[in-house]
């Protein structure tokens, strides 16, 4: 029989190597792992003992893998968290310092990592000078490491209501991020909608400080940051409408489209009428004409399809709940004015009834139609709105209910007239049904008809 050679020497170096190997592997589950434990324990419960076995056992543990290894700067960067875990933020520092020093050239993790802690502690000098003194290379990690610590400057401030500064620093963000060779799409877009708040919020700021022009500007790069906000673009037109109408109006147009419901009608009238005044008044009668024109078809657009929250004045005045049987239904009395300059020929009420979020019930009635206009002015007084089912409520459950109230004249441009509970009193009176309150009448009524009826036949014999 032939025997198989085997070679006992690359055996052993197999067996070794899978030996180190899974060491290495497991050492890094297990070093990962305890970071993230100890980041997730100390943050949901901020517990003492935890806080004591971090102390007494981990950084014990952690210093002597530092005995071991000297000059490995990752162990005195995991030191450093820990010590900042545990808020011994001096020997945090010093760590960080150590990992620093002990770094080699060409890695800026442990720069980064200091300047991140720097950040938290609101020293922001030395976080600018660590920035400062980053090569301006084209490296993958280090342009990483500054768009981070940019971003952390940049919520740090937005976190002290310093928009402006946070403002800055989220854009220089964004600059070193786009400079990479495959930036993240996901990252960009984060970065761009905190651009987006800041700028918006400092977009308020000088609109209603009478900064106009500066408001303008920040609505403009927060227009870039997020180019299809129907928000952001809708304060645009709004603050160019005195000083640029032309601007105002493609906005306002664009808009209009998207969502007739969110526009503001009068602005964007004034808008038009602006418009026309200034063609008139440059001797434009063609661009005059068909902004008139244009005015006309809004204003009829309006008056068939849209109605918007001014228009009316909606208000409940009772709200109670009756009982047929072991069943209670709501009912709902309202009034509701029309005060637009306009008459609603066509007018649907949707209601919404919803236990503790959750939807229970849905109403439909068409409370304005083309046999009954609702004319400027006029008003529709103790309307009712009665659902068709009963239902078991829990006295607990009855503060729960609440009603979505949309009024509408197309089911696609619904206008939200009310929103809340319905009983904001715990103790709520269940009334007794009216049907049940009716039936003696009824009886009487019936019975009343019968007797008519034999003093009808009486009268006839008795003129016979």
């Amino acid at each position: 029989m032939n025997k198989r050679k085997i070679n006992i020497l690359s055996y052993i170096r197999t067996i070794i190597f899978t030996i180190l190997f899974a060491c290495v592997f497991t050492g890094g589950i297990i070093y990962r792992a305890q970071y993230d434990v100890i980041n997730n324990s100390y943050s949901s419960y901020n517990d003492k003992a935890l806080q004591e076995y971090i102390k007494n056992i981990v950084i014990s543990q952690n210093q002597d893998l530092e005995y071991d290894y000297p000059d490995d700067y990752r162990i005195d960067i995991h030191l450093g968290y820990l010590h900042k875990v545990v808020k011994e933020y001096d020997k945090a520092e010093t760590y960080y310092l150590k990992a620093v020093q002990k770094a080699p050239p060409g890695i800026y993790r442990a720069l980064y990592e200091l300047a991140a802690f720097y950040v938290e502690r609101g020293r922001y000098d030395e976080v600018r000078d660590i920035l400062d003194s980053f090569p301006q290379v084209h490296n993958t990690p280090l342009l990483k490491y500054q768009s981070y610590l940019y971003r952390k400057l940049g919520d740090a401030f937005y976190n002290e209501g310093q928009y402006g500064y946070a403002l800055n620093e989220y854009e220089k963000s964004l600059y070193y991020w786009t400079k990479l060779k495959k930036p993240e799409k996901e990252y960009i877009k984060e970065v761009n909608d905190s651009i987006y708040n800041a700028a918006n919020r400092l977009a308020d700021l000088c609109i209603n400080n009478d900064r106009v022009a500066e408001g303008i500007a920040y609505l403009n790069q927060a227009e870039k940051a997020k180019p299809r906000d129907y928000n952001v673009r809708y304060k645009i037109a709004l603050a160019t409408a005195a000083t640029d109408p032309e601007r105002a109006y493609k906005y306002f147009e664009k808009l209009f489209k998207e969502d007739p419901t969110r526009v503001d009608y009068i602005a964007y009238k004034n808008i038009l009428n602006d418009l026309i005044i200034k063609y008139e008044s440059e001797g434009n009668e063609i661009k005059a004409k068909l902004f008139r024109f244009r005015a006309e078809n809004l204003a009829e657009y309006v008056q068939t399809y849209l109605i918007y929250p001014r228009d009316l004045d909606f208000r409940l005045t009772n709200v109670s709940l009756y009982r047929h049987g072991t069943k209670c239904k709501i009912f709902i009395k309202y009034n509701l004015q029309n005060v637009s300059e306009n008459t609603i020929k066509y007018l649907v009420m949707d209601v919404i009834y919803k236990l503790d979020g959750q939807v229970i019930e849905t109403y439909t009635e068409k409370i304005v139609d083309e046999t009954d206009y609702l004319y400027a002015g006029s008003s529709i007084k103790d309307g009712t709105i009665i659902p068709k089912l009963y239902r078991k409520y829990k006295p607990e459950e009855i503060p729960k209910l609440t009603a979505e109230i949309y009024m509408y004249k197309y089911p696609d441009k619904k206008i939200c007239i009310f929103n809340d509970v319905l009983f904001d009193k715990p103790d709520v009176k269940i009334k007794q049904s009216k049907h049940s309150l009716d039936c003696h009448t009824y009886i009487k009524f019936f019975a009343s008809q019968i007797l008519n009826f034999g003093n009808s036949i009486k009268t006839y014999k008795d003129s016979l």
